[in-house]
């Protein structure tokens, strides 16, 4: 019985489904270069929180900050603080998630006929890029592992994590260049 109703499911699924699913790369497990690109930049992640959380509750002035962690503790913040509005921008189809990593803003006639939210995308997608660029040069900065990395690869493994965590309807740059809605 089990059977016959994973097969009358199997035939549902196949007759009625004429939507073409995105192509997935699943491999089980990550690759060594992705497990140091992800541990280090949780490990910064978890390191400017902390900070921001020590700084929170002592007098000002009294934590110290190498000028490159005050930059990305920055950047990290000014992220969380834009996420709402990027989220946005990606449901409504005017930013995607490229290949390299980093925000594109698609061509849209609602940039076309508001000029003041145009102005707002590129400047939050501006923001939002150089912060992506900051962390993403610190996390190899930290790692002597990825210096002997190819860049490409880096900017890989930060784009397939921007694509996950972007919301649904998101358009995503495929390694090919082509273009598909999350």
């Amino acid at each position: 019985m089990r059977s016959f109703l994973i097969g009358v499911g199997l035939l549902f699924l196949v007759t009625q489904c004429s939507i073409k699913a995105p192509e997935v790369r699943v491999t089980g497990e990550k690759t060594a270069l992705e497990r140091e690109v992800l541990g280090t930049y949780h490990q910064l992640e978890e390191d400017t929180w902390m900070v921001a959380s020590m700084r929170s509750s002592r007098r000002e002035g009294e934590v110290r900050l190498s000028p490159e962690k005050e930059r990305v503790l920055e950047a990290m913040q000014t992220q969380k603080f834009n996420k709402d509005d990027v989220d946005e921008f990606k449901r409504k189809g005017l930013v995607g998630e490229s290949k390299d990593g980093m925000l594109v803003i698609r061509s849209s006639k609602i940039l076309e006929e508001n000029p003041e939210m145009d102005r707002l995308v590129r400047e939050i997608v501006q923001e939002e890029n150089e912060n992506r660029t900051l962390i993403m040069n610190r996390v190899v900065e930290l790692n002597d592992r990825l210096r002997e990395s190819r860049q490409e690869e880096i900017l890989n493994i930060f784009a397939r994590m921007n694509q996950e965590n972007s919301p649904r309807g998101t358009w995503i740059e495929r390694d090919d260049g082509t273009w598909i809605k999350k």
